[in-house]
């Protein structure tokens, strides 16, 4: 078994991630020292962001995962969610508060406009609140806009939702949607994220965050997406 705390330190390099991840961690678990990092793969700056990844950083997130519902889920445990699995790019391991149960739903993807009009809110709420009564969760990414309008249609039937973050889960972003993040957890939800707990929400996160909120689902529903050239 893979001690926590390697996980944590490989979790930190924002470069690696999939198969090369899970293989590392076995390597590394394997070693009486840390030391040779370059032996498994890692490049230069790859060993040194893991050596350098701060005591306080690990404490604190060991101090996390004590409490209830706060899990570290490594792409190798029976509860990494295998629609996941199935991409080329997985993360390695995954963030995660709330029901673990949640992960392995049927779940749909449901992204767009953070400047949505009424008619994209109705007919996102509409398609929302009639897949969450039919037992489908509804995964996004706790953004403004039509994230928002999703998870709070879902929950509004008493449906579940999946947010997945582009930052740590010592934070909600933006925080206008905590209560909305509180709520979904309430109703069997789960927050989500491969990024280390205090990772802010910086731009270059959410691409990664958007892959993971797609690999989850069996299909997407894009609700008024900016129409790029």
């Amino acid at each position: 078994m893979v001690d926590t705390e390697i996980w944590l330190r490989l979790m930190s390099i924002s470069s690696l991630y999939g198969d090369d991840m899970v293989r590392i961690a076995h390597w590394l678990a394997k070693q009486s020292q840390i030391d040779g990092l370059q032996q498994t793969g890692l490049t230069l700056r790859q060993a040194q962001r893991f050596l350098s990844f701060p005591r306080k950083s690990i404490e604190s997130s060991l101090c996390w995962l004590e409490q209830p519902n706060h899990h570290l889920i490594p792409a190798d445990s029976e509860f990494y969610p295998p629609q996941l699995l199935a991409t080329t790019d997985y993360p390695g391991a995954l963030f995660v508060e709330g029901e673990l149960h949640a992960l392995h739903s049927f779940q749909l993807a449901v992204v767009g406009s953070r400047a949505h009009s009424w008619y994209g809110e109705r007919w996102g709420r509409l398609f929302c609140e009639t897949l969450a009564t039919r037992g489908v969760t509804i995964t996004s990414g706790l953004a403004r806009g039509i994230d928002g309008v999703a998870h709070k249609a879902a929950l509004q039937v008493n449906g579940v939702s999946i947010a997945v973050l582009g930052n740590g889960l010592n934070t909600i972003h933006p925080r206008r949607h905590a209560r909305l993040a509180a709520s979904l957890l309430e109703h069997g939800g789960a927050l989500v994220s491969e990024f280390p707990l205090d990772v802010p929400p910086l731009a270059y996160n959410f691409p990664r965050r958007n892959r993971i909120i797609s690999g989850l689902s069996k299909g997407v529903l894009v609700v008024e997406a900016v129409v790029r050239w």
